[in-house]
């Protein structure tokens, strides 16, 4: 099933905080002057005095950084449209992480414990220029997606994914700059690829993807198989390409618990 998605506006009244996170993206070992925004937050001096709050965009990824002193381990959401992105504090009281953004123009809440929620607004303004690709999943496992370039060939130059980012672009033309973890429950993970460059996809050429159960693994057990409640995670698959974003619903492919699943059937390929 296709359909469009859009993240809903959010608003808040209050100071506005200017959110700065300097980013650069390294590409062929030279830094590239890839257009970068920065966020506009509100109620950002509402967290305190010693909290830091950073944020930007580059490509359609935007980037979040928080320090806050003596607050290891605890909780930040970040709310975004319909997904919901837990973290937790480090040891050294930071926090950073990066979500695509599906539209040009986006409104975000950050909730921490013991301050108000700062709302932030960032804009794409490349939007209409991008190349990306996302794969969002809800269940407690852990998924990559495969891309394969035109003219790519799996494990060769133009295959991308979790494990083959491609941050320097020497295997192809576009690189997997998001990687999430297992998603803590009722939040959100994904895995997104993006060509900086648009203009070095050859003209009528044809991408492929493939998805990975990873935690499934080559022979299965429950609850990753059969009929168990983890056997066919629900996914979606949003494309955005030059200002359109299609977005895709689709379940993993089951498996029988026990049984040897062969390279041909580990890779699930997703359709166009």
């Amino acid at each position: 099933m296709l359909r469009n998605s859009k993240p809903t506006s959010r608003s808040a009244a209050g100071p506005v905080t200017r959110c700065l996170l300097a980013a650069a993206l390294t590409l062929g070992g030279a830094t590239a002057a890839v257009a970068q925004t920065d966020a506009t937050c509100d109620n950002g001096a509402n967290a305190g005095s010693n909290v830091q709050v950073r944020v930007t965009q580059q490509l359609g990824r935007a980037q979040v950084e928080i320090s806050k002193p003596n607050s290891a381990g605890r909780k930040v959401e970040i709310e975004y449209g319909d997904e919901l992105y837990a973290l937790k504090f480090g040891a050294d009281g930071r926090i950073r992480t990066s979500f695509a953004l599906v539209a040009a123009e986006n409104n975000f809440a950050i909730s921490m414990s013991e301050a108000a929620p700062i709302t932030c607004s960032l804009t794409v303004p490349e939007f209409a220029k991008l190349y990306r690709v996302v794969l969002r999943w809800h269940e407690p496992v852990q998924l990559d997606l495969n891309v394969i370039e035109p003219g790519g060939r799996l494990g060769e130059i133009g295959h991308v994914n979790a494990s083959r980012p491609n941050g320097n672009l020497a295997q192809g033309i576009g690189v997997m700059d998001i990687i999430g973890a297992v998603p803590a429950e009722g939040s959100t993970a994904e895995v997104s690829y993006v060509v900086p460059n648009p203009a070095a996809i050859p003209p009528n050429s044809v991408f492929g993807f493939r998805l990975d159960y990873v935690t499934r693994g080559g022979r299965p057990e429950a609850p990753y198989c059969d009929d168990h409640p983890l056997a066919a995670p629900q996914v979606e698959f949003i494309t955005i390409e030059g200002g359109t974003v299609t977005t895709r619903k689709m379940s993993v492919n089951r498996a029988r618990c026990r049984e040897k699943i062969t390279d041909a059937r580990r890779l699930m390929p997703i359709r166009q």
